[in-house]
């Protein structure tokens, strides 16, 4: 009878252990992505426990790993991601949802989803959604990734990237090509000083002031 009764408050025990863990987590399907410029996802999840991150995983369809952003929270248990913006080739956003753990052990995910990226898609970001898009942390799921772009998305937008590791880093591939752009000899500089408009070229090297004429 005791061991009956101990076997009974194990299993009530597994029970509750199982329902306080249980974590969900689903995500939205859009109608379509933008090409060229940031599209918004939406999820859903529940029984979110402290220390579990939320993640939106991507890729160019079918094309080696996932990368992966976090999921930005909302009242009611919502969250919504901004991927970076795909390139002209990737015409098909694939991802899902997850709940990781410190570990990087996925508690919870959803199904993968597949998406079109079109032309003609238009997404109206707010402010705050914005500033996210502009400002992106990119983690990488397999060493392969580090010190490469990422596959068939625009380096606009992409400022941190995470390693395999958990180890964060600027990008250093859309970094250097900024780097680049600036370190060219003219770079074409927008004047809007004291209400006027235009450009201005200023030269990297600027050739020296030729002598003053001597004087007789």
């Amino acid at each position: 009878m005791r061991a009956s009764t101990l076997l009974l408050a194990g299993l009530l025990l597994a029970a509750g252990t199982t329902a306080a863990q249980g974590q969900t987590i689903t995500v939205d399907k859009p109608a379509c992505v933008p090409m060229e410029d940031n599209g918004l996802i939406h999820a859903t999840a529940t029984g979110v426990a402290p220390g579990l991150s939320p993640r939106l995983y991507f890729r160019w369809m079918e094309h080696e790993d996932f990368y992966w952003v976090a999921l930005e929270a909302e009242p009611g248990g919502r969250f919504w991601a901004t991927p970076p913006k795909p390139e002209k080739r990737n015409e098909h956003l694939e991802y899902y949802s997850a709940l990781v753990d410190p570990a990087g052990k996925v508690a919870a995910r959803s199904p993968t989803v597949t998406v079109p990226v079109t032309k003609d898609c238009k997404v109206q970001l707010s402010p705050k959604e914005r500033g996210v898009a502009d400002n992106l942390t990119v983690g990488e799921t397999s060493p392969q990734q580090q010190g490469k772009k990422v596959l068939a998305f625009l380096c606009d937008g992409v400022v941190t990237r995470v390693n395999y590791a958990g180890v964060r880093r600027s990008d250093e591939v859309c970094r250097a090509c900024v780097i680049a752009w600036w370190q060219r000899k003219a770079v074409i500089i927008p004047l809007a000083v004291a209400g006027v408009g235009g450009v201005v070229t200023v030269l990297k090297n600027p050739p020296e002031p030729e002598p003053s004429p001597s004087r007789p």
